[in-house]
């Protein structure tokens, strides 16, 4: 990737941001040395992961009626291994992730954003004939794709196979992608990295992506930023139990 630059709060983060065209998608990470795999590829999560979202998107279907891709993204957000990747079309909700760590594991590493050009990626993938680009222009081919995936066929579907990670945007049937402005990047055929996969296909990542890593440092003071913003834990994941603590003190009155 191109230099990274690195920032030590939020002014230098919509600095960076500033003079960009196209539609840009982001990615916050509390490690900066991620890569871009989803979970379900990763290491401990690959034997399994298929066979795990095959039952949870069968009793998904049948309790509420959900499609298949409704399943999977409720999936990712409950943190079941997927073939996904959580993308966002908010800087903001990027910026509290790449700070953000719930488990203290990452509190003393730096932190990074992905700046994904989606519209010149989309439009690479165009260019090289790629089959992925037939699916992002036709929905069919991508309900086709999941169907033979949950009901563990072949996704090679003729001429209509994913053959590069593609972009799908959040069908937004519930909170938290909504509060998110969630979208996903959707691996097919292949179990690598996002880049990896660009190596093996001669596509050069600095074309469009970018990277801003987040001062260690300063991460709790553009935490503190962004909730003034309402970017926190409890709006992003909407804390349920506070709602209904809150309820209950309205309709019972604060009993401590």
């Amino acid at each position: 990737m191109n230099e990274e630059k690195k920032i030590f709060s939020y002014d230098e983060y919509i600095e960076e941001l500033k003079g960009r065209g196209d539609i840009f998608v982001f990615r916050g990470q509390a490690n900066s040395d991620f890569i871009l795999i989803p979970s379900g590829l990763r290491g401990e999560h690959i034997k399994e992961a298929d066979g795990q979202m095959f039952r949870f998107v069968d009793e998904m279907k049948k309790s509420f009626g959900f499609d298949e891709l409704t399943c999977i993204e409720i999936a990712q957000h409950f943190a079941l291994p997927t073939r996904m990747l959580d993308f966002s079309y908010s800087y903001d909700v990027a910026l509290f992730f790449a700070c953000h760590d719930a488990k203290g594991k990452y509190n003393d590493c730096d932190g990074k954003v992905f700046i994904f050009n989606k519209s010149k990626y989309e439009r690479i993938l165009k260019d090289l004939n790629k089959l992925s680009s037939q699916v992002i222009r036709n929905n069919k081919f991508l309900y086709e794709w999941l169907q033979k995936y949950i009901d563990k066929e072949s996704t090679f579907l003729g001429d209509k196979g994913i053959d590069m990670p593609i972009f799908i945007d959040a069908t937004q049937q519930f909170d938290r992608l909504y509060m998110q402005k969630g979208l996903f990047l959707l691996w097919g055929k292949d179990d690598c990295s996002f880049e990896k996969i660009l190596i093996n296909e001669n596509i050069n990542i600095n074309d469009f992506i970018d990277t801003i890593v987040i001062s260690k440092e300063s991460k709790p003071l553009i935490l503190a930023e962004l909730a003034k913003k309402n970017i926190c834990e409890d709006t992003l994941y909407m804390n349920i139990n506070k709602i209904k603590d809150l309820v209950n003190i309205i309709k019972y009155g604060d009993k401590k």
